[in-house]
């Protein structure tokens, strides 16, 4: 398992790609469960009401994997999803834990409130690393350019914001 969490972390430090993983499904699942674990840390530091918590805790693993599904069938590259949906869940399982997790807990040291400066603009960070590291790996998936993988990245961030504001209701 230890050589599995170098190989997430040389992804996130942009020296490997989902090429470098194995395309099994049992390590899909321990990267899926990784993620949501770093989820429930993150919201249980925030506070977030049930429909945040529904949406990252269900909706969020879901919706990443059938974008992936969804970017590698438009790319023609549908034999690597189970490496790319595992790259992309392991790599955002560490930066949860590594950065994001620590992050919000000095946020809570410090006081500060959800809507504060400061916590928005780690929540920003929080969106440019993921649209860097998931725009990298979609980059090798798919064969295309960076460019086109931070896109594909920031084009989740969207669909994301557009359904928590869904979740969420009018004024939410």
């Amino acid at each position: 398992m230890q050589q599995f969490l170098r190989i997430f972390l040389d992804i996130v430090l942009w020296r490997r790609g989902p090429q470098d993983l194995p395309a099994s499904r049992l390590l899909l699942g321990l990267a899926t469960a990784a993620y949501v674990a770093a989820s429930v840390g993150q919201l249980a530091l925030l506070g977030e009401s049930a429909a945040t918590w529904f949406f990252f805790v269900v909706l969020d693993p879901l919706l990443l994997l059938a974008w992936a599904w969804l970017v590698l069938r438009i790319f023609g590259h549908r034999e690597r999803y189970v490496q790319t949906a595992t790259a992309v869940l392991g790599a955002n399982a560490v930066l949860g834990f590594a950065i994001y997790l620590p992050l919000q807990m000095l946020l809570a040291a410090l006081g500060q409130d959800p809507q504060s400066g400061l916590a928005q603009v780690v929540a920003l960070v929080q969106v440019v690393v993921f649209a860097l590291v998931t725009g990298r790996i979609l980059k090798f998936a798919t064969d295309s350019s960076l460019f086109t993988g931070i896109a594909m990245s920031l084009t989740y961030v969207l669909l994301v914001i557009m359904v928590m504001g869904l979740l969420r209701g009018p004024g939410g």
